[in-house]
């Protein structure tokens, strides 16, 4: 947690409550020898003005639409803490994610082009520098797909995907689980590296969070 580079002294509210006008959020966040300012302002139900200042300088200031929660998080897991913004997309149950990594170069929080794209993200436990993301694609959350990649240099690279499809009532056959690995680090140029059972390998619809841990912590190699 490194709680001695960072004193955080936030205002943490139920999910939802960053809607209500008399709700906002506000956090001083000290880093890097620096105190940092990180404050919300409504606008109306769905627009928020995201602002943040470096010892009263002002840094970044950013328009949110239906924003739904605020995390301070070592995010990268470099000893500094990060900002991850969440909305809600499709319904409660599925979110995307805004993601601002500290910069220690600028003294500042950089946002990360594209972070959108990977909801759920999590860390490898085998090598913190590598994530995986989730994503349900329908069928009551039976087929989904799933992301290997890196940050470097406050940028996203592409690694790897899993697309898993549970559900295929007209041709059963259909239920397969393919992972492929990017082509020049391009999300839209890939290669299949292995194909297997959906339903040996994922029995219940709870066994995915197991196998994607797994494989992608067993695996991960074979996407760089």
């Amino acid at each position: 947690m490194h709680l001695t580079k960072a004193l955080i002294i936030a205002m943490f509210f139920g999910v939802g409550a960053l809607y209500a006008q008399e709700h906002p959020f506000d956090t001083t966040l000290v880093e890097h020898n620096h105190t940092f300012f990180i404050r919300t302002r409504n606008v109306d139900s769905s627009e928020v003005i995201l602002s943040i200042k470096c010892d009263f300088k002002p840094m970044v200031s950013d328009t949110l639409w239906d924003l739904w929660e605020i995390q301070i998080t070592d995010f990268n897991k470099d000893g500094y803490k990060d900002i991850l913004l969440s909305y809600p997309a499709n319904g409660a149950a599925n979110f995307t994610y805004d993601l601002y990594l500290f910069d220690t170069a600028i003294n500042s929080f950089k946002s990360i082009a594209g972070f959108e794209d990977y909801p759920e993200a999590l860390s490898l436990t085998v090598d913190h520098r590598y994530y995986y993301s989730y994503e349900r694609a329908g069928c009551a959350d039976m087929n989904w797909v799933s992301d290997l990649f890196t940050i470097q240099n406050f940028k996203i690279i592409h690694l790897g995907h899993i697309d898993g499809k549970g559900c295929d009532d007209a041709d059963k056959s259909n239920e397969v689980i393919k992972a492929y690995k990017s082509i020049n680090y391009n999300n839209d140029k890939e290669t299949l590296i292995e194909q297997l059972p959906y339903n040996s390998n994922i029995p219940d619809n709870t066994s995915k969070w197991d196998f994607l841990k797994k494989y992608w912590n067993t695996n991960y190699k074979k996407f760089l």
